[in-house]
């Protein structure tokens, strides 16, 4: 049976005396505690009649002025009749208000306004398969019908959101003890392993933690895909699931990056392997290529997507590997390019639209989230161009949603490109003095936001070019003692 006719069918069973019963329970229970008029979920458009759709309505209108909601404060917005009403509607509404403290109607509540969500979602399901029907009928381009398609799932989403069950709410005592317990079995510190020491120091986290939002800020030209490819294969080995939302890299841009860091085979000759490769290289390739179907791994091209498109895309994938018992990690490449809802608001609220999502979903689902910021010029002004927090996409107040945002900067880079413009001996000794000696191939990791602990900490890594990946300095540290 199809969506349309299964709410036809829903509606069919039951009658419309079983609806108009259920709002009078209701609204007659709301009336006598009105606390309920917030808890219940509803709007007064789920309601069928007309008389009790005013009624709710002018209700949560008084209960959110903090005024009492009874029969006195609500006569003044009723209509003095209604035809075919033997009575008036302000003497319905007493009547409501006495039948309400009853237990008979009180013990109805909860089967009542479960009636009601779910005649309003039949309703609005119904209404929605009529407007796919006509849509697949009026000869829409590709473009448009894409459009249209992703307007509907927002629907959709917004309607299972406001009739979805409340989640249970632990006290937060409870809520440590089980972290605390869990983390001492080390089988509940629930999160993505991270590739590098040094991350996990500036961050101090030992994981990306399942439920928290990272940022991770660079330039173009910097590695930051390259950093952020290294951290997604460690994660892939461990039996992480990864979905990648990128777009930058396609998923063979993605693959090569990869082989390259495992097997030291130069992404150039992977372009033109029959004369760049050996025959134990172009097997090492095959084998990984082989391998890395078999993970729990998904490369997403995007191209026009704005964030809603996103979070269906990384809840349908967390669904499909729900089995793994595995912290999903979710990465975006990059937050700068994702559509946004209305273009003309600032950078600060585009970001924010994307960040709070993005923050939601990795607590709904307990996946972890790294975003990529990818800096918006303003460091190329000052004479230090070390990321701060004004070079993220937004500005500092993008930085509200993140739980930390970790940085790669490379003084490197940026120092080869002052030394490009140097005209003057004062430049010359200002760019020694920022930039310093012994630089190449050094990355520098820091934090721009933290939330417990000190931001200030920085570490360095090595960066080998020819293979794209980066390289620990400190190879022998010990491992962190486990319990």
């Amino acid at each position: 049976m199809n969506a349309h006719a299964h709410s036809r069918d829903l509606m069919d069973r039951i009658t419309a005396d079983d609806v108009f019963e259920a709002e009078k329970t209701v609204l007659a229970c709301i009336l006598a505690a009105n606390e309920l008029i917030a808890e219940c979920g509803l709007e007064w458009s789920d309601f069928v009649e007309g008389l009790h759709q005013t009624i709710f309505d002018k209700a949560s209108e008084l209960a959110a002025g903090h005024q009492h909601v009874n029969p006195v404060s609500l006569k003044p917005f009723l209509p003095r009749s209604i035809d075919k009403l033997p009575f008036a509607p302000s003497e319905y509404v007493e009547n409501l208000f006495l039948i309400g403290s009853s237990p008979a109607r009180k013990a109805q509540f909860e089967a009542s306004l479960q009636i009601i969500k779910g005649m309003a979602l039949a309703r609005q399901l119904a209404r929605e398969a009529d407007f796919a029907s006509s849509l697949a009928g009026e000869g829409h381009t590709l473009l448009t019908l894409g459009d249209e398609i992703e307007n509907l799932e927002n629907r959709l989403k917004e309607m299972r959101a406001r009739f979805a069950e409340t989640k249970a709410i632990a006290s937060p005592g409870t809520a440590y003890l089980s972290a605390f317990n869990a983390s001492a079995r080390r089988d509940g510190l629930t999160g993505v392993p991270i590739a590098l020491p040094e991350i996990a120091r500036v961050l101090s986290e030992p994981v990306f933690e399942a439920g928290n939002l990272y940022g991770l800020l660079s330039s173009s030209g910097e590695g930051k895909t390259t950093l952020t490819v290294q951290l997604i294969l460690h994660a892939i080995k461990q039996g992480h699931p990864v979905l990648f939302l990128s777009y930058d890299e396609s998923p063979v841009q993605i693959i090569r990056r990869m082989i390259a860091m495992e097997h030291g085979v130069e992404m150039r000759q992977q372009r033109d392997p029959m004369k760049l490769m050996s025959q134990r290289e172009r097997d090492l390739c095959v084998q990984f290529a082989s391998w890395a179907n078999h993970q729990p791994f998904q490369v997403i091209r995007c191209q026009r997507e704005g964030i809603d498109r996103l979070l269906i895309y990384a809840r349908q994938f967390v669904k499909r590997y729900a089995a793994s018992g595995k912290t999903p990690l979710v990465v975006l490449d990059h937050v700068g390019k994702v559509k946004p809802k209305d273009p003309k608001l600032s950078a600060d609220r585009i970001s924010g639209d994307i960040t709070v999502e993005a923050k939601a979903c990795a607590d709904e689902t307990g996946t972890s989230w790294l975003v990529l910021n990818q800096r918006n010029g303003f460091g190329d002004k000052r004479d230090n161009p070390r990321p701060i927090a004004a070079d993220l996409y937004g500005g500092t107040g993008a930085r509200a949603d993140y739980d930390a945002i970790l940085y790669l900067y490379s003084a490197e880079k940026y120092k080869a490109e002052r030394i490009k413009v140097a005209a003057s001996d004062a430049d010359w000794k200002k760019i020694n003095r920022v930039f310093g000696s012994e630089i190449e191939g050094i990355r520098e990791l820091g934090a721009i936001k933290v939330r417990f602990a000190d931001p200030t900490i920085t570490e360095n890594v090595l960066f080998e070019p020819r293979f794209a990946r980066y390289k620990s300095l400190q190879p022998d540290r010990p491992a962190e003692l486990t319990l």
